[in-house]
């Protein structure tokens, strides 16, 4: 009872005030919300389509933007910063242009590496706008954070979750049904950053004053993001979407939609959970520190705490997500429990963990963990790819769930043992 109680205590204080209160929380909730309706609309080739091209933009957006975007809450001077965010765009409309222009003229070629290039080839040429949405708001995003102008960041993700969902469920009535997830993605994007641009554009009037001498100075004094941070921002991004990436090679868009919707429904808890708890937990350790006082019972109440919470609704579920994806989403969602099913004991690992990812960062063994993570990507693609062989999408999935489960509690015994010995 006492590590419930440790855990209703933080909870009560610091995730209600971090998470259950945010504007991104609520956005997150609302898209949630909404999957009961879309799924019943949209077919599961629809969704494996739109989650494909999302991972695609997802990774070309993070070079997008050179990683300048994380130099902006650094920079001290307010000029400064402005000149950074303008350095963002400029690379951002540069790279637009770029990948304009290759998937223009290569969507044929990039469509067929994919069992159902013939339905993902119209919606290529898409992805380039879609990039240039994410990275000029990943500037905007720093911005706003360096500024504390957090309820923008909170107004952005609410009106990109209400267009997007309210334009999916239109688009989907109206028989629009590829095209309508599409267009919705691009119309929550595209509004959502009309709305934060404009802030910018009332509070920094000369914003399209280019000082070019100052841009340059500024990407020269934070050459090292796209040197060093750009390429581990890479590789963290590929080895978290490899399911999405590697499998459409050999398996039906139906197959992918299937296990994106049990990877949403799977992650979308555990991102407000940790959204808050990671903050919480990063503060008071970094305080008990500062006070020469160990993390040990903090970090020990949290994960016994969490798993005294958590593990009946997991356990529930691992019996239940079948039917509760049939009763919930729809009878051809039922498949997609199966994969949730699959995933929960990583889910449950990913929920305790994720929120101690600051501990190696702590006791100044990013090394380490930098190498535990190159050994969980390898991993990950062996067994991926043996699924791929064999030609067996649930083999796949279930090697994919053990590696990721092993790989994650060896990272939790790791945390502990750091704790330990400091």
């Amino acid at each position: 009872m006492k590590t419930i109680d440790t855990l209703r205590h933080s909870l009560g204080k610091d995730f209600v005030r971090n998470s259950l209160t945010s504007a991104s929380t609520f956005a997150q909730i609302i898209t949630f919300a909404v999957y009961p309706i879309i799924t019943r609309l949209y077919s599961p080739e629809n969704f494996g389509i739109l989650n494909l091209l999302l991972t695609i933009v997802g990774l070309l957006a993070i070079a997008s933007t050179g990683r300048y975007e994380s130099a902006i809450v650094m920079e001290s001077e307010n000029h400064s910063a402005k000149s950074l965010l303008q350095l963002i765009f400029v690379i951002n409309i540069i790279f637009f242009v770029v990948i304009q222009l290759v998937f223009s003229l290569f969507s044929h070629p990039i469509a067929s590496l994919f069992k159902s290039g013939t339905s993902l080839e119209p919606w290529l040429p898409m992805i380039p706008l879609m990039v240039l949405l994410m990275g000029l708001w990943q500037g905007l995003n720093n911005y706003f954070i360096r500024e504390k102008r957090f309820k923008m960041i909170g107004c952005y993700s609410l009106t990109k979750s209400i267009v997007n969902s309210g334009s999916k469920i239109g688009f989907g009535l109206a028989g629009m049904l590829q095209s309508g997830l599409i267009i919705s993605t691009l119309i929550g994007l595209f509004t959502s950053l009309a709305v934060a641009f404009s802030a910018v554009i009332k509070k920094c009037k000369d914003f399209f004053r280019f000082d070019k001498e100052e841009i340059k100075k500024m990407a020269k004094k934070y050459a090292n993001f796209p040197k060093f941070e750009l390429p581990q921002a890479i590789s963290n991004s590929l080895a978290s979407n490899l399911p999405l990436l590697l499998l459409p090679l050999c398996f039906t868009m139906d197959e992918i939609g299937l296990f994106s919707l049990a990877l949403t429904i799977g992650f979308t808890p555990v991102f407000i959970f940790n959204g808050a708890m990671d903050q919480v937990l990063y503060k008071q350790s970094v305080d008990l520190l500062h006070n020469n006082q160990s993390i040990r019972n903090t970090i020990r109440n949290f994960c016994l705490g969490t798993t005294a919470a958590l593990l009946p609704i997991f356990i529930l579920f691992f019996f239940i997500s079948e039917w509760f994806f049939g009763f919930v989403f729809g009878e051809q969602w039922v498949e997609a429990g199966l994969y949730f099913k699959i995933l929960l004991p990583w889910l449950f690992m990913v929920t305790l963990t994720s929120s101690l990812t600051f501990i190696p960062k702590l006791f100044f063994k990013q090394k380490t963990a930098m190498m535990i993570e190159f050994t969980y990507f390898i991993l990950r693609v062996l067994v991926l790819l043996y699924g791929i062989c064999i030609k067996n999408f649930t083999h796949a999935i279930i090697g994919f769930g053990i590696v990721s489960t092993l790989m994650v509690t060896i990272q939790l015994i790791w945390y502990f043992l750091l704790i330990k010995r400091h």
